[in-house]
């Protein structure tokens, strides 16, 4: 390799922007990974196919439902109780849903149909991912 390729090597590397390996936030870890259309916000579908894969992982016995041991403080006795529409002790998963509907309703501070990485950082957002991560 002559001088001036070594040269012209050095002087395209130097003048390539310097990048830090910046680690992504949780928040848009979990954006991007329940984010199939890549619009970079998630909406009730999505919400709803992370909500499921929770459930089913929670849902340790393999009963369809969800108690509050199972649920290990992702929700109080009280929002439990009103999500227990059949008052049977148990969350199945459309009452499960139905409280993860509410907490995406709470956290949509800009009553649009998605979620935004800023709506999730807030304390109601946070509430929401209790359900769904």
């Amino acid at each position: 390799m002559s001088r001036f390729a070594i040269a012209a090597a050095v002087v395209a590397l130097l003048s390539l922007p310097i990048v830090s390996p910046a680690r992504a936030d949780s928040v848009t870890d979990f954006i991007v990974k329940w984010d199939p259309d890549h619009d970079g916000t998630l909406d009730m579908a999505e919400i709803n196919k992370a909500a499921d894969a929770l459930f089913d992982k929670l849902d340790v016995d393999h009963d369809g439902t969800l108690d509050m041991k199972e649920l290990a403080g992702r929700v109080t006795r009280s929002e439990f109780a009103a999500a227990d529409k059949d008052h049977d002790g148990t969350l199945d998963k459309s009452e499960y849903e139905s409280l993860v509907a509410q907490r995406f309703h709470a956290a949509n501070r800009d009553n649009d149909t998605t979620i935004e990485a800023n709506e999730l950082r807030t304390p109601a957002g946070k509430k929401l991912l209790q359900l769904l991560d």
